[in-house]
């Protein structure tokens, strides 16, 4: 309880999804409010399924306004705490479905939010028992100054620190706008500038407190050429900004020479991913080598690439055990790309045995926590609903073609697409006999 400081902090003692929703409310509030209004009302959707999990309830609607009386009725949630509950949903209804207000407006309703779910948190912390007390802590600063006076000081400073901090602030952003961008495409062009900044301020963080750029260590292969020590991090982050396809500044084979360079100084974080270069350029004795090493920081990354590794049986031979060791202790740490291939690993049953029971439990998980592939395939081998309904919408047709009188119909007779079709189906010709 020490350790809590701020607001933030704060959020973080709750679910996950909470933490990192607060986070991104606070980190766009000034540049996007209408954004932080959406995420503050994902927090609020989030406390709702908690408290509903906590008293082992199911919600017999999806709609927040329902669910919220529900919690009331049930008696979960009390007086002032359902009208905060329906303040914060007011307040965030603008973020959401608003697209007229101006940015000013939209900041002052951000701020009430905030302060409204705040008071939501705090109240849940005691109710749903993650304490007895609740912990102090005090308000981020969001006004957004520090961030501008960040910006104006790399105009004229020689601290490559000034341009490593504005480089992590610019790509905090873009993996804000990310999230984001996965509902609302047109978000994707921010997502783009974001990441965009955080690759020149990295490089301009390198050249500062290395004196050489980075196009210097690619073109000499690392060979012959000193990199300081404190900027080995500013390289790393650089080069996975480059690997994780963020922006398209590199190619695998540089990304994997500054890997490399990285490796050979020490730096063990490097290691993991170094490893799965050379995994995805075909050099899978040297992608076993550093993904397998003793020094590899043991990370979501490293597990989940391990996972791969032994279910592959490209880079080592096949070896189940481990493959679902390894992806079970990435799911252990959040991963949802290593709860979707448990998913497939136990409905295949080719690696273990199989077992249907096992094999949904970690779709649903990995549905849970966003991840679109193990919904379609969770549908595709065990829900069959696109199949069902496809085969529904076929036999309708099908009846309506047989009871339905049919017209001579010539093909002399010229119709729009979208004029209804003269056999008599009431569709339209696009849609029968056109096709």
């Amino acid at each position: 309880m020490s350790t809590i400081n701020n607001d933030e902090q704060f959020a973080a003692l709750f679910k996950e999804s909470i933490a990192s929703d607060y986070k991104n409310a606070l980190l766009l509030m000034n540049v996007s409010p209408d954004v932080s209004l959406f995420k503050f009302r994902k927090v609020l959707e989030t406390l709702c399924l908690l408290y509903a999990q906590h008293h082992s309830y199911e919600f017999t609607n999806k709609n927040l306004w329902e669910q919220i009386n529900e919690l009331a009725d049930i008696c979960v949630i009390h007086g002032s705490d359902r009208e905060l509950f329906h303040g914060v949903r007011e307040l965030t209804n603008d973020g959401v479905h608003n697209k007229e207000l101006s940015n000013e407006v939209l900041l002052s309703k951000a701020l009430a939010s905030r302060t409204k779910v705040l008071d939501l948190l705090e109240s849940a912390y005691l109710s749903l028992g993650l304490g007895e007390r609740i912990p102090k802590y005090e308000l981020i600063n969001v006004g957004g100054q520090e961030h501008k006076d960040l910006w104006f000081n790399c105009l004229s400073s020689c601290d490559y620190k000034e341009y490593l901090s504005l480089g992590v602030f610019y790509e905090e952003m873009g993996d804000a706008f990310e999230s984001q961008a996965l509902d609302d495409k047109s978000f994707s062009v921010r997502v783009q500038v974001m990441y965009s900044f955080a690759a020149e301020s990295y490089k301009s963080a390198f050249q500062l407190c290395s004196k050489k750029t980075i196009t210097d260590v690619i073109s000499t292969d690392d060979k012959q050429i000193s990199i300081a020590q404190q900027s080995h991090q500013i390289l790393f982050k650089y080069a996975l900004l480059c690997l994780n396809n963020k922006v398209d500044n590199l190619n695998i084979t540089e990304v994997t020479i500054l890997l490399n360079a990285l490796a050979k100084r020490g730096f063990y974080a490097a290691y993991a991913y170094l490893g799965w270069c050379h995994y995805l350029s075909e050099d899978y004795k040297k992608a076993h080598k550093y993904l397998t090493h003793k020094r590899a920081e043991h990370t979501v990354f490293l597990y989940q690439r391990l996972g791969v590794l032994y279910s592959s049986g490209k880079a080592s031979l096949i070896n189940g055990d481990k493959a679902v060791e390894s992806f079970k202790k990435a799911v252990r740490l959040g991963c949802n790309k290593s709860m979707f291939e448990l998913g497939k690993i136990y409905y295949k049953g080719e690696l273990v045995k199989k077992d249907d029971e096992l094999a949904q439990n970690y779709l649903c998980q990995a549905i849970a926590t966003g991840n679109l592939d193990a919904a379609l395939y969770l549908d595709e081998k065990y829900l069959k609903i696109r199949e069902l309904f496809s085969g529904l919408l076929d036999e309708i047709k099908g009846h309506k073609v047989k009871v339905e009188p049919q017209k001579p119909f010539t093909k002399a007779t010229k119709l729009g697409r979208n004029e209804f079709c003269l056999c008599g189906s009431n569709l339209k010709y696009k849609n029968c006999c056109g096709k």
